[in-house]
């Protein structure tokens, strides 16, 4: 693939006509591609590796099996088909900037490796070994000094922390580990979140356990869904590694309690931990991850839970997980009347 084509995927000339504008203003990704492959002879693989998905996920975009739900993945689209974020009804993108970045290092053999997983089985116990599709590091600390793949930035660590109060409002924390795997300083990070039901419009307040200056920037704004970016600063090296936290109040949980839970990039170590307040009875919980092919497999063995007095908790930990999965929690209570 030349320079000029990897830059710019789709030309102006097919981003004007009005099917692909209609496309993009519907985010219609199954007709999105399927102008690619009609007016320039793409391949399903060809797309799926300019937009970070499955050649059977785009297939089943354009067999009409899919419809896009992640804000996410509209921002991959739009970066790998180089389509402007206006067109997607997105803010503007990093790359609109047209700021080149900086050449990779050289990767240093066996300080990362990429290992294989069969999709849909079932990740290891804390401490076993086995294949996996994942970013893998050497037991060490990263040092800015040390060499790196060239990609997206790395979750260390993702911890999800949800409380729930005996009216339903929630108090929800999110604490990340972030490496950057960048080849320039990382400014960013762009989040989304939503709730069925919300008392207001949701509020995200970063905490002090930040070890940088974060600064909270809305994006996009409808009932329910906020998305947001995380302005980072000062910026975070190639190579080293920065704590985000924030506090996102004004949610709730009345009819249905779930939590689903999009994996944006690599992610080490994942745990999602519940209270919930004002629980009569506790009839159950579940637990189902989705790969990026779309095959589902169920996790609830890796959930605990305890029942004290009328406060439940429940955690979900999981490791090595991929871009592009999603881990669903789900608990069926009966509130306390009183």
């Amino acid at each position: 693939m030349s320079k000029i084509e990897d830059r710019n995927p789709l030309p102006t000339a097919l981003l004007a006509t009005p099917a692909m504008i209609r496309a993009c203003a519907d985010r219609d990704l199954g007709a999105i591609f399927r102008l690619a492959q009609d007016d320039l002879g793409f391949t399903l693989s060809k797309l799926a590796r300019l937009c970070e998905m499955t050649p059977s996920r785009v297939a089943d975009y354009v067999k009409g099996r899919a419809q896009v739900r992640q804000q996410h993945v509209v921002e991959r689209v739009s970066q790998g088909l180089r389509i402007p974020g206006e067109m997607l009804g997105l803010a503007p993108q990093p790359w609109e900037e047209d700021v080149p970045a900086e050449a990779p290092a050289p990767v240093a053999p066996g300080t990362w490796t990429r290992a294989r997983r069969t999709a849909g089985a079932d990740r290891r116990e804390p401490g076993q070994r086995g294949e996996a599709d994942y970013w893998e590091p050497t037991p060490r600390d990263p040092s800015p000094d040390a060499p790196h793949p060239f990609g997206d930035a790395v979750e260390l660590s993702l911890d999800v922390d949800i409380v729930v109060d005996r009216d339903g409002h929630v108090r929800l924390t999110y604490r990340q580990v972030v490496l950057n795997l960048t080849g320039r300083p990382l400014t960013r990070m762009v989040r989304e979140l939503w709730f069925e039901r919300t008392r207001g419009r949701l509020t995200i307040t970063p905490t002090d356990a930040c070890d940088r200056q974060i600064a909270i920037q809305r994006l996009y704004d409808t009932t329910g869904l906020t998305k947001f970016a995380c302005q980072i600063s000062p910026p975070v090296p190639p190579g080293e590694t920065t704590v985000i936290e924030y506090v996102c109040e004004g949610g709730m949980f009345v009819d249905a309690t779930y939590w689903h839970q999009a994996i944006a990039r690599p992610t080490r170590q994942f745990s999602l931990s519940v209270t919930h307040h004002g629980v009569a009875e506790f009839r159950g919980c579940g637990a189902v991850e989705e790969h990026p092919d779309g095959s589902e497999n169920s996790i609830t063995q890796h959930t605990r839970w305890s029942l004290d007095e009328d406060r439940l908790h429940v955690t979900l930990s999981r490791q090595d997980l991929v871009a592009n999965e999603y881990v669903t929690l789900r608990w069926d209570v009966v509130h306390d009347s009183a």
